[in-house]
């Protein structure tokens, strides 16, 4: 991540459903998942952007200067490991949240990791409400490939929630055990 008057340049990762973009935004004074959840603008610009296809992620198949990626196709994108930026500047923003494991199902990928949202969490209704876009899922693990053989794990993911195929809640290892463990009464 550099920084030079208030534009802070950001190293992110994109998948759309059938490729892998790299490259750098540069935003000014504002947070990535700020910026990608903007209705205003319907595009990300990218500079120093590197292409493969999902299927063989390690064959940079176009490395160009500067491209223009649609929202509306990104499935999910993320910041890979970099220098550590003060809070202001951080990729996503600290908010107060309610957790909740979760399953997705996304255009050829699977998705599992916790959910942050600033309610409580009914899978019924929740994708209908939604006032974001972009959604971030921590403790990310996402499958994706030839069936599915390929395994990214990330501490924090935006997903497009208009790409979510499959919204599932999950248990977790806390709630399983206390439930395993109570005796059944007839």
């Amino acid at each position: 991540m550099v920084q030079s008057s208030n534009i802070i340049a950001y190293q992110v990762i994109i998948f759309t459903p059938r490729h892998s973009i790299s490259g750098e935004i540069a935003l000014r004074e504002k947070r990535l998942s700020d910026h990608i959840n903007e209705r205003g603008d319907s595009s990300l610009f990218l500079r120093n952007v590197s292409i493969s296809r999902l299927e063989e992620p390690g064959m940079i198949l176009h490395k160009l200067v500067n491209a223009v990626v649609p929202k509306h196709g990104i499935v999910l994108l993320f910041e890979p490991p970099q220098l550590v930026a003060p809070p202001s500047q951080r990729f996503y923003s600290y908010v107060e949240t309610v957790k909740t494991d979760v399953f997705l199902v996304v255009d050829r990928m699977e998705v599992r990791g916790i959910l942050h949202t600033k309610g409580s969490v009914d899978v019924r209704r929740y994708l209908a409400t939604l006032p974001d876009t972009f959604l971030p899922i921590t403790q990310a693990n996402v499958l994706f490939g030839a069936s599915y053989k390929l395994l990214l794990t990330q501490d924090t993911i935006l997903v497009n929630s208009q790409h979510i195929r499959f919204l599932g809640q999950t248990q977790t290892e806390s709630t399983t055990t206390a439930a395993s463990s109570q005796p059944i009464v007839p």
